[in-house]
């Protein structure tokens, strides 16, 4: 297993485990990083730093086009730059 795909199961797993306990708002942001986690994690990559950088940008794009408001977008940052500092 690569370091990317490692960091997309670490991730992965992270999220899953904050949906047993999220409210109804944490557990939408863990929802919408599940799905850019598993879309991302089906592309190529070999290190972990790869990865977070196609999950960012998988997120940014995906910000341009969804109908997000902006509290909902600071908050997926602000829960993925969590996941981003406990896996780095």
């Amino acid at each position: 297993m690569t370091a990317y795909e490692q960091q997309a199961e670490s991730m992965y797993n992270q999220l899953i485990a904050m949906e047993t306990d999220a409210e109804p708002n944490q557990l939408f942001l863990c929802s919408y990083l599940l799905g850019h986690i598993s879309l991302v994690s089906a592309e190529q990559g070999d290190t972990a730093l790869q990865f977070r950088q196609q999950l960012e940008h998988s997120l940014e794009s995906a910000f341009k086009v969804d109908q997000l408001s902006e509290q909902d977008i600071n908050d997926i940052r602000s829960l993925w730059q969590q996941l981003s500092e406990t896996a780095a």
